[in-house]
């Protein structure tokens, strides 16, 4: 049995330290999500250690990750006047990116001609990963390969997402927040908080909007495409 108090203490330990080296270099491969992702993997499979055991172990970090997702809420709360205006506009651009993101998906299978549980399990990648499962599982996809592409897309923008949209003359914290948050769910969110305060309420606000469009327009979506093409 593995002492939950030796993994909470060294994710802890090994977070801060990947942040401290991130601080220092600000360089996207010293990401300390990335890293502790590698670093961990690397762990378990070169000990052999018991996925499930493990996960038990990390309870009380599980349980303080879902409790910091509520965290976000906080920049959307202290912007409110300024992006109760850009209310319609978010929508709009949550619309948007969703749609383009299941259609994008759709067509790259169908261009590879992967069978039809595989182009569900892509159908949503863009929320965070509950709502993922859920619309996965609901349209025939595997869950298991659904919340892999999810969390690898929400590490992808966290840690490429701010450079990418720079070198593409984005230059409103606005509007790159709204990018990351429609397009990498949390991860992508708290990346908008660490670049712009302003980025980080309208990811948050980005984020929220895009959970209940994927949930509403996704499934209807995805079943009108696979009848029509």
């Amino acid at each position: 049995m593995i002492s939950s108090l030796f993994i909470c203490t060294l994710l802890c330990m090994l977070f801060l330290l990947f942040r401290r080296l991130y601080a220092k270099h600000r360089s996207a491969i010293f990401n300390p999500l990335l890293l502790c992702i590698i670093v961990i993997s690397t762990w378990l499979l070169t000990f052999d250690v018991n996925y499930h055991e493990f996960f038990q172990a990390a309870q009380p970090i599980h349980f303080f990750l879902e409790v910091a997702v509520v965290a976000l809420a906080y920049p959307l709360y202290s912007q409110f006047r300024s992006i109760k205006h850009y209310f319609l506009p978010l929508v709009a651009c949550s619309f948007a990116g969703v749609t383009s993101a299941t259609l994008v998906a759709f067509l790259l299978c169908r261009l590879y001609t992967t069978d039809a549980q595989l182009s569900a399990s892509l159908a949503a990648l863009s929320v965070t990963t509950p709502i993922t499962l859920l619309i996965s599982e609901s349209l025939g996809g595997m869950s298991a390969i659904a919340a892999i592409m999810v969390i690898l897309v929400g590490i992808f923008g966290g840690i490429f997402g701010v450079t990418i949209l720079t070198q593409l003359n984005v230059v409103h914290p606005q509007a790159k927040g709204i990018a990351l948050g429609v397009s990498c769910h949390a991860i992508g969110t708290a990346s908008a908080l660490e670049y712009h305060p302003a980025a980080g309420a309208y990811a948050s606000a980005a984020m929220t909007i895009s959970a209940v469009v994927t949930a509403v327009w996704v499934p209807p979506f995805y079943r009108w495409l696979t009848m029509l093409l």
